[in-house]
C-alpha cells in the first residue's frame, strides 16, 4: 500500500473560480482563505499519521477489507485510503456557498442578488456532494462492477461523515441521509446560485444520487467491524485536523500532541522508587525479602509479568494480568506499560481506566508519587469534576481546552463511561480524542464491573479497536473474566501474563489472610436484630477493631448506620455510600486510614479497588466475585494474623442486580463457598458465561443479528446507546446548604448563582467558559447528588424544584434535606418528591 505522502490529493484551484472564497475570519488578522485552511487541515492529517502512527492505523484497517471473502489488492487498498485522506482534505468544500460567505462571514468579495438574501448557508451537505461528485467521476472508469459497487458505498459513508462533521453521528437509516442528498442534489440542479463557484456545476447536476443506494447491504457484510471503526476514525480525524486548523489560525501556534519522550529518563525514574529499587534487589539476591515474605510474592509476580509480556508483545494485543488484592497490581501495570514503550515508542501515550471516580484519584496519587508530577510522564485526570488542566503562567484558555479535548497528555486517567464514549459516541467533541487512542497502551481495572449483558460485544469491540488501532490493551483485575471465551474469534490474540495463578491466590499470605465465616447463612433472610448482634458480638470480643459493613442498598447502609451509631455512641461510627460527594468521602476515607478503632457502614462504592485496610468485614451477599472484591479491603497489607469476614443475607440481591447473569446462586450454595475459598474464578465466570450465552439466545437469536445488522448500517447511535456501560438514565439535584471546608464555608446558593451566571455569560470567550466551568464542577459536586424516579420512569425531571439548568435541578430548601452528619437525607426529600433514590 502507498505511504500516505504518496496519495494523489484533489487539486481544489481546478475546482473554484473564485480567489477570495474564505474558510475563517478573524478581528485580528487577514481572513483565512478555503486553500489555505483545506492545507493546513491536511498537515494536521500528515502530523497524526507521523505523531500517532495513522498511517500503520488505516493500512491495518483497509488490509482486513474483504470483497467476496477476497482480500482487496493494491489497487482498491490506495484508491480507499485516497478516498480517506481526501475526506479530510475536501470536509469544508462546501463553504463555496455564496450565502455561507457572505451571510456567516461577512465576505464582501461576494454579492448576494435580493432573490438570494436569505438562502441556506449550510456548507456541510455541499461538502459532501461535491465529495461524491469528485470521487464518483474517478470510479467511472472502474470496470469491475463489485469492485465499483463497494466504491460507491465507501464514497456513500465518508460522505456522510462530511455533512455531519459540524453536528453528531446519528442512524444512517434514520437519518435519511440519501433522501436528504437528493434534495441538496434537487435544489443545486434548479438553482446554480450554490454553486456558482465550483467548475464542475455541469457534472454535478447530471450527477446520478441513486447509484449510491443499496450498496451497503450488498458489499459490507463482510466488513462490518472494520467499515464501522474506519468511518469512525474518518470522523474523528474530520473534527480533529478541522480544529487544529482553526486553532492554529486564531492562535498563531501550533498544538502539541503531548506524546511521552525520553522514556529512558522516565524509567529511570520509576526504578528509582523504594518499591522498584527493592525488587532489583531481589532479583539478585532471593532472601533480599526474607523478614518481608509480601513482597517475595509481589516481587515474583511483577517478575514474571514483564517476562511474559516482552516474549509475547509482538504477538497479542489484550493482555491479562489477574493477581490477587494487595500483590501490587498498580504498579506491576505501570511497569508493564513503560516496558511497552521502551520496546516500541510509537506506543506513546498511556490510558488508565476505572469503573469509579475514587481509583481515578487513587491512582494519580500513585502517579504523582512515583514520578514528582513530572511534565514528561504527568498523569491527567480527566472527569467531570477534576478541573482541565492549565499553565499557571498564562491565560491560554484555547491552548488550555484543546488540549483537554485531544487528551493532550503522556498519560490519562479516566472512568470507563468516557473510555467507552471515545470508542461509540456519536458527538462532534467527543471524537476528537479517539484519533489520539491509536498506537497507545489502555489500562483496563476491575473489568467486571462493567455491565455484563454486553460482555461479547464488550471483548469483540476491544480485540478489533486493539488490532486495528495498535493499541495494546491490558486488563487487570482481582476477579477477571476471561471475556474471551464468550466470542469464537480466530484471530484474537491474548495473552495471559501469569501463567499460573494458583501460586499467588492460594499462598497462604494470600489466601489465608482473611477467614471466611459462613454460619450466618441460611435458608431465610437474617434480620436486622441477628446482624446487629453479630456485630456488637464481634465489637465486645475484640474490643478496639477496624469494622467494614457493607449493604446493597443505600437505604438499608443509612439504617444500619443509624443503629450503630446510636447503639455504639463511644465508638467512631462512619458512613460511605455512592451519595457521598468527594470532599466527604476523602476525608472519610482519610479518617480510616488513620483510625485503629472505626465502625464503617458502605455500599458497594467500597469494593473495587479502594485502598483502606480494615480487620473485620461483614456483608450482605450479593455477587461471588463482588465478595472477592469486598475481602480486598480486609487485611489489604497482609500483616494482620487475626482477620475474619462474617456474610449474611439481608436485601434481595436480583432486586438491585436485575439482568446480572452472576446471580443465579449465591455463596449460600457450599460450591460457591468452595470457588471463594479456592479462587478459582476461572470456573465461576464459565458458569456465568453459560448462563449469558443461554440467556441471550433466550431473550432473541436475533439479538445478536440485529446487533451486527447496525454495525452494518452505520446506525451510529444505535450502536451508542446499546454498548452504553450505564443504562440507567437519571437526573442530578443541586441541594444547597453550606458546605465547610477546612479553612471556609461553601454556600450551595452562591455556588449554584455562579454557575448560572457563568452558562448564560454570552460575551465570555467559549474556551475560557468551558475552562471556568471546569473550575466550577469540583465546587459543585459537593452540592450533587444522582436521583432516579423508579414511580415514573419516564419522567425526566423530579416533581419538586426551585430552578434548572438542563439536567440539574436547583433544591433551594437544602438545608431540610440534610442531616446532622452533613449528609443528604435522601428519605426526607423522598417522601416529598413521591419517588426512590438509585
Amino acid at each position: 500500500m502507498k505511504d500516505y505522502k504518496e496519495i494523489e490529493l484533489i487539486n481544489m484551484n481546478s475546482l473554484i473560480s473564485e480567489e477570495n472564497i474564505w474558510a475563517h475570519t478573524d478581528d485580528e488578522k487577514d481572513p483565512e482563505t478555503i486553500f489555505e485552511h483545506s492545507d493546513w487541515t491536511l498537515h494536521f492529517l500528515y502530523k497524526l499519521m507521523e505523531k500517532k502512527g495513522l498511517d500503520k492505523v488505516l493500512n491495518n484497517i483497509i488490509s482486513e477489507l474483504k470483497i467476496e471473502g477476497k482480500n482487496i489488492d493494491d489497487d482498491v487498498s490506495n484508491f480507499i485510503k485516497e478516498l480517506f485522506i481526501n475526506a479530510v482534505y475536501l470536509h469544508d468544500f462546501g463553504k463555496v456557498n455564496p450565502s455561507y460567505q457572505k451571510n456567516v462571514l461577512k465576505n464582501d468579495n461576494i454579492f448576494l442578488d435580493s432573490e438570494h438574501e436569505t438562502a441556506d448557508s449550510n456548507h456541510s451537505w455541499l461538502s459532501a456532494l461535491i465529495y461524491i461528485d469528485t470521487f464518483m467521476e474517478k470510479i467511472k472508469k472502474v470496470d469491475d462492477k463489485l469492485i465499483k459497487k463497494f466504491f460507491r458505498s465507501i464514497i456513500f459513508d465518508f460522505s456522510y461523515v462530511i455533512s455531519k462533521h459540524h453536528s453528531s453521528l446519528g442512524d444512517l437509516e434514520e437519518d435519511e441521509y440519501i433522501e436528504t442528498l437528493e434534495k441538496w442534489h434537487d435544489r443545486i440542479s434548479e438553482d446554480k446560485f450554490y454553486l456558482k463557484y465550483y467548475l464542475k456545476y455541469g457534472r454535478i447536476k447530471n450527477m446520478n444520487i441513486g447509484l449510491l443506494k443499496n450498496n451497503r447491504r450488498y458489499i459490507n457484510k463482510e466488513n462490518t467491524f472494520q467499515i464501522y471503526i474506519l468511518t469512525k476514525l474518518l470522523f474523528s480525524c474530520i473534527v480533529s485536523c478541522d480544529s487544529y486548523a482553526t486553532y492554529l489560525y486564531h492562535s498563531g501556534t501550533e498544538p502539541n500532541f503531548g506524546c511521552i519522550s525520553g522514556i529512558e529518563n522516565i524509567i529511570k525514574r520509576f526504578e528509582s522508587n523504594d518499591v522498584n529499587k527493592g525488587i532489583e534487589e531481589y532479583k539478585k539476591n532471593k532472601n533480599y525479602f526474607e523478614k518481608n515474605p509480601i513482597n517475595v510474592l509481589r516481587s515474583d509476580l511483577f517478575i514474571e509479568s514483564e517476562k511474559n509480556l516482552i516474549k509475547n508483545m509482538d504477538k497479542a494485543n489484550i493482555f491479562y494480568l489477574e493477581a490477587p488484592t494487595g500483590s501490587g497490581k498498580t504498579n506491576t501495570s505501570i511497569n508493564l506499560a513503560l516496558n511497552i514503550v521502551k520496546k516500541n515508542p510509537e506506543f506513546n501515550k498511556i490510558f488508565y481506566i476505572f469503573p469509579f471516580n475514587t481509583l481515578v484519584e487513587q491512582t494519580s496519587d500513585t502517579f504523582n508519587k512515583i514520578f514528582n508530577e513530572k511534565d514528561d510522564i504527568k498523569a491527567a485526570v480527566i472527569n467531570s469534576i477534576t478541573p482541565i488542566i492549565t499553565n499557571e503562567d498564562e491565560n491560554n484558555y484555547d491552548e488550555d481546552l484543546i488540549n483537554r479535548q485531544m487528551l493532550h497528555y503522556p498519560v490519562v486517567l479516566t472512568t470507563h463511561v468516557n473510555f467507552f464514549n471515545y470508542l461509540f459516541g456519536t458527538g462532534r467533541e467527543i471524537n476528537l480524542a479517539l484519533a489520539q487512542l491509536c498506537n497507545s497502551i489502555v489500562i483496563l481495572d476491575e473489568i467486571q464491573s462493567y455491565r455484563n449483558e454486553i460482555w461479547p460485544e464488550i471483548i469483540k469491540f476491544l480485540s478489533m479497536y486493539s488490532k486495528l488501532f495498535n493499541i495494546k490493551i491490558i486488563i487487570m483485575s482481582a476477579t477477571l473474566p476471561k471475556l474471551d471465551e464468550l466470542i469464537e474469534l480466530d484471530d484474537i490474540n491474548i495473552c495471559e501474563l501469569i501463567e499460573d495463578k494458583s501460586k499467588y491466590y492460594n499462598n497462604p499470605l494470600f489466601k489465608n489472610r482473611v477467614s471466611l465465616d459462613f454460619s450466618m447463612l441460611k435458608e431465610e433472610k437474617n434480620s436486622k436484630e441477628e446482624i446487629i448482634e453479630m456485630v456488637e458480638r464481634v465489637i465486645n470480643e475484640r474490643k478496639e477493631s477496624k469494622i467494614l459493613i457493607e449493604f446493597i442498598t443505600k437505604t438499608a447502609a443509612r439504617e444500619f448506620y443509624s443503629i450503630l451509631k446510636e447503639k455504639f455512641p463511644e465508638k467512631k461510627v462512619r458512613e460511605i455510600t455512592g451519595d457521598d460527594n468527594i470532599l466527604n468521602r476523602k476525608n472519610t476515607l482519610k479518617e480510616i486510614k488513620e483510625s485503629k478503632d472505626i465502625i464503617v457502614v458502605a455500599t458497594q462504592v467500597i469494593e473495587a479497588g479502594i485502598d483502606i485496610d480494615m480487620e473485620v468485614g461483614f456483608k450482605d451477599i450479593s455477587m461471588l466475585d463482588s465478595e472477592e472484591q469486598f475481602l480486598g479491603r480486609i487485611n489489604r497489607s497482609c500483616l494482620n494474623p487475626n482477620c475474619i469476614c462474617y456474610f449474611f443475607d439481608y436485601n434481595e440481591a436480583s432486586k438491585i442486580y436485575k439482568k446480572d447473569f452472576r446471580l443465579e446462586k449465591s455463596i449460600k450454595d457450599k460450591a460457591y463457598q468452595d470457588i471463594l475459598k479456592s479462587k478459582d474464578f476461572d470456573k465461576f465466570y464459565r458458569l456465568c458465561f453459560k448462563r449469558l450465552k443461554e440467556k441471550k439466545r433466550e431473550m432473541n437469536e436475533n439479538n445478536i443479528e440485529l446487533f451486527n445488522e447496525n454495525i452494518l448500517m452505520l446506525n451510529f447511535s444505535e450502536i451508542m446507546n446499546y454498548m452504553k456501560l450505564i443504562s440507567l438514565e437519571q437526573y442530578q439535584l443541586f441541594i444547597n446548604h453550606e458546605v465547610i471546608l477546612e479553612d471556609k464555608t461553601v454556600s450551595g446558593k452562591a455556588v449554584w448563582d455562579d454557575y448560572k451566571e457563568l452558562i448564560h455569560d454570552n460575551k465570555m470567550k467559549y474556551s475560557k467558559k468551558r475552562i471556568e466551568l471546569s473550575k466550577l464542577y469540583e465546587k459543585m459536586s459537593y452540592f450533587i447528588y444522582n436521583y432516579y424516579d423508579f414511580n415514573n420512569k419516564y419522567d425526566e425531571k423530579p416533581k419538586f424544584y426551585s430552578d434548572n439548568i438542563g439536567n440539574i435541578f436547583y433544591i433551594e430548601n437544602g438545608k431540610e434535606f440534610i442531616d446532622e452528619d452533613g449528609k443528604f437525607d435522601r428519605k426526607k426529600y423522598n417522601e416529598k418528591q413521591g419517588g426512590s433514590f438509585l
